[in-house]
């Protein structure tokens, strides 16, 4: 069971972690904290401090310069004594204090005598780091050194909270790390992070360390579901029993990231005892590695040199090894004969041959035996086995039914087989390699080579020779082949075979090359794959190029176009939305961001319900299902209450899912609200209302913005026809010619008029009317309009 200091103590490295300060570059606000404390107390150092796991590192200091060093291990600091307790820490004389007197710090240089200290706590009151005065002589701090000590502390953690809040607001939290030489006690840059989750709840929150190990920006919540996805396979069903015990025991796996690189994580779990109430999980990560791999397009775009050999056997198969072995009805072994491996009487201590078949390929084995019981047919088949203390070997298994007169109940089966050329002789070897090179070049379309590290053998295609315009080279040894590849990638290919052979991980180098300006700049692929010998280690490494000049032009247009038309979505639209089948968010621009979620932090891979609550998700399928059915679907208005904002969605289909084009239509939807309340109370007016725009400043044509119905029975003609229009003809022929230059003067003067004069109708009739004019400003848009209102009269 897990000790609750050892849960504290994880909960306050997590917290460590979350500030991302570790091995920053030095910042101005720390920095002066430090120059005023020497300044103010006249003491030999001062020291803001952060407290890791197993050393103390050195956020910024004046004095104690003596060891030329950023950090000191943990158990000789003694700030790590002064973040076990919430008061400060204060040692008048260090040579008699039990807790620091053997500290080499005390005992050696820098020969720390007096001490005082202050934990600097982050807001939730974890105790990450200290602020520390050191004297090289003993002293009596006084109690004002200490209060101003606390209060410099307290300035400390002012400055680390800014330095958080600034982070997210700028959405530019990436430290600068040191690009220096570290001290000697461990590399420790950028190598540590967390993950806190609370109870059962299907999110989970990353230290910035770990958002940037996950290539994710802008996402401390992640699902908790994608978080363990990431696991490689082989290790998923271990590391979840892992975090589930949360006994702080170290543990070791991969995860895969989206760019096909392969990270390895040491990770120890601790979750919080049941009675401390709400239960709490936290990670604490080390990043042990990052290996490269190979793009999974690039690997199923190549022609399997296992599959090759499965299908053309008669071509590619060196046979060194044969045996038999004979079966039951349960395919158990009943016999074994005709065996030349000694190493295969291995098998007669156990009964059932199936557990020597390697577990992919047992179903597909098991099938093949199956059918030649039900047919009597003879059937060859592939199958990889795993004898003790060795790696799988692909082998060759004739099936077939016993001969007549030696078939009793307990025979059913008679597999012969034979072992492949893993372990074959070199000449074997090189006649196998010298075979898949040819097909792997006819097939795939490239130009290939292979070298053997035993024998120092090279075979290089005339295909290869041709795309690097290498004909006349003599390319016999592999320190020719890397001095070419050196010339044209501008690499220093050398390192990279090595680390390819020694690793045992395959690679690939894009390049830009110019031969002599013959044939003008062309883009290869050279792409390395280690050859295993079936021991765990490389006997030699394949080789291939490709001349991707066309794909390269296509990418790099195809890039411009996406450029072109980003310019195009950021200038029509108010941001897009990304999301996949599910309705799980994969991307939000920067844009759309502030609309869809306000002071909110972006979640990765999160359900949009879960985002927008409010959302009528049912309304979405049905837009998605049309989409999917026909292309296109009709808008969709929603309004988000976490913004305060009405949006419009216009959606576009995609392969695995579909992006929402995002509009803001708030003002929008205020002046139809305020035009409909206005026209709603006077339509029951049978006063002629005319609404227009400025006539003195808008640049824009003097135009009718609206008419109300009492309009049209009054001149008899329809309101929609006069709508946008320029009003002109409706006052200037039918008021006498005074009335109409007072109305115009007012109009321009912006000033409010009324007038008692005559309005003559299409009929011809002279109706006394009054009319009113009142300049007003819309609120919302800042507009000037004007209000004309046809009062008729008695008189």
């Amino acid at each position: 069971m897990t000790k609750p200091n050892e849960v504290a103590e994880a909960l306050r490295l997590a917290e460590l972690y979350q500030l991302a300060i570790l091995d920053t570059q030095p910042e101005e606000g720390f920095e002066a904290v430090v120059d005023l404390g020497v300044s103010a107390f006249n003491c030999s150092s001062c020291i803001v401090s952060f407290v890791d796991s197993d050393r103390q590192w050195f956020k910024a200091r004046r004095g104690f310069n003596s060891l030329h060093a950023d950090e000191t291990p943990r158990d000789i600091s003694i700030c790590t004594h002064t973040i076990k307790k919430d008061e400060p820490m204060v040692i008048p004389d260090c040579t008699q204090d039990d807790r620091v007197k053997d500290s080499p710090l005390v005992t050696g240089s820098p020969w720390i005598r007096a001490y005082l200290g202050v934990p600097v706590k982050t807001p939730t009151g974890a105790r990450v780091g200290s602020f520390c005065l050191i004297d090289t002589s003993p002293r009596n701090w006084s109690s004002a050194e200490i209060k101003m000590a606390k209060s410099m502390a307290a300035l400390v953690e002012v400055t680390l909270s800014n330095r958080q809040q600034q982070t997210l607001h700028t959405n530019s939290r990436a430290p600068i790390f040191q690009s220096g030489n570290r001290s000697d006690f461990a590399a420790h840059e950028q190598a540590y992070a967390s993950w806190r989750r609370h109870g059962d709840e299907s999110f989970v929150a990353l230290s910035p360390n770990l958002e940037d190990w996950l290539c994710l920006s802008q996402s401390p919540k992640v699902s908790w579901a994608w978080f363990n996805s990431l696991i490689v396979r082989e290790h998923r069903h271990d590391v979840e029993l892992a975090r589930e015990l949360g006994d702080g025991k170290v543990f070791q796996y991969q995860i895969q990231l989206h760019n096909g690189r392969l990270l390895t994580l040491k990770e120890r779990t601790y979750k919080t005892p049941e009675e401390a109430g709400e239960a709490l999980a936290v990670g604490l990560l080390q990043k042990v590695a990052t290996s490269a791999q190979l793009p999974r397009t690039a690997v199923q775009s190549r022609p399997n040199p296992l599959d090759t050999l499965k299908t053309n056997t008669l071509s590619f198969l060196a046979e060194s090894t044969r045996g038999k072995f004979v079966l039951d009805l349960n395919f158990k072994l009943v016999q074994l004969g005709q065996v030349d491996d000694t190493e295969l009487h291995k098998v007669k201590d156990n009964p059932s041959v199936l557990e020597f078949i390697y577990e992919e390929d047992r179903d597909q084995f098991i099938r093949e035996m199956e059918t030649v019981l039900g047919t009597r047919l003879k059937k060859k088949a592939f199958a990889r086995i795993r004898l003790p203390d060795s790696k799988p070997i692909w082998t060759r298994f004739v099936i077939e039914r016993p001969a007549t007169g030696i078939e009793n109940s307990r025979k059913a089966l008679v597999l012969q087989y034979t072992k492949m050329v893993n372990e074959s002789t070199m000449v074997d070897r090189n006649l196998f390699d010298q075979t898949l090179l040819g097909i792997t070049e006819k097939l795939g379309g490239l130009g290939t080579w292979f070298y053997h590290v035993d024998s120092g053998l090279l075979k290089v295609s005339d295909q290869f020779k041709a795309i690097c315009k290498a004909r006349e080279l003599p390319l016999g040894s592999i320190f020719e082949l890397t001095e070419l590849l050196t010339r044209l990638t501008g690499k220093n290919m050398a390192s990279t075979l090595i680390e390819c052979i020694n690793n045992r991980q395959a690679t690939s180098v894009e390049c830009e090359v110019d031969f002599d300006g013959l044939s003008g700049h062309r883009w290869f692929r050279f792409s390395f794959q280690p050859i295993s010998n079936g021991l765990g280690s490389s006997s030699g490494l394949y080789g291939a190029v490709e001349d991707i000049t066309h794909t390269k032009h296509l990418a790099q247009e195809l890039s411009r176009k996406s450029a072109e038309l980003n310019q195009v979505l950021n200038a029509l639209t108010d941001g897009t939305l990304e999301l996949d089948e599910a309705l799980q968010i994969e991307a939000i621009d920067a844009k759309a961001r502030h609309l869809i979620l306000g002071r909110d932090p972006f979640i990765h891979q999160a359900a949009i319900s879960d985002v927008l609550p409010e959302l009528d998700t049912q309304e979405l399928r049905k837009r998605q299902a049309t989409l999917r059915r026909e292309g296109t679907a009709t808008d969709y208005e929603f309004f988000n209450p976490k913004t305060d904002r009405w949006l419009r969605f216009k959606f576009l289909s995609r392969e695995d899912g579909f992006t929402i084009l995002l509009r803001d239509i708030t003002q929008r939807k205020a002046m139809y609200r305020d035009l409909f309340m206005v026209g709603s109370a006077i339509e029951q007016i049978n006063e002629v209302i005319m609404v227009t725009n400025d006539l003195g400043s808008n640049a824009t044509t003097f135009q009718c913005i609206y008419l109300n119905s009492a309009f049209e029975n009054v001149t008899g003609q329809a309101v929609s026809k006069w709508l946008g229009r320029n009003p002109y003809p409706l006052i200037a022929d039918r008021l006498p010619l005074r009335d109409f230059r007072k109305l115009l003067v007012y109009l321009l003067k912006r000033e409010k008029l009324t007038i008692t004069t005559r309005y003559e109708t299409d009929a011809g009739a002279h109706v006394p009317c009054e009319i009113l004019v009142s300049p007003f400003v819309d609120k919302e848009t800042g507009t000037p309009w004007s209000l004309i209102v046809f009062r008729p009269s008695s008189a």
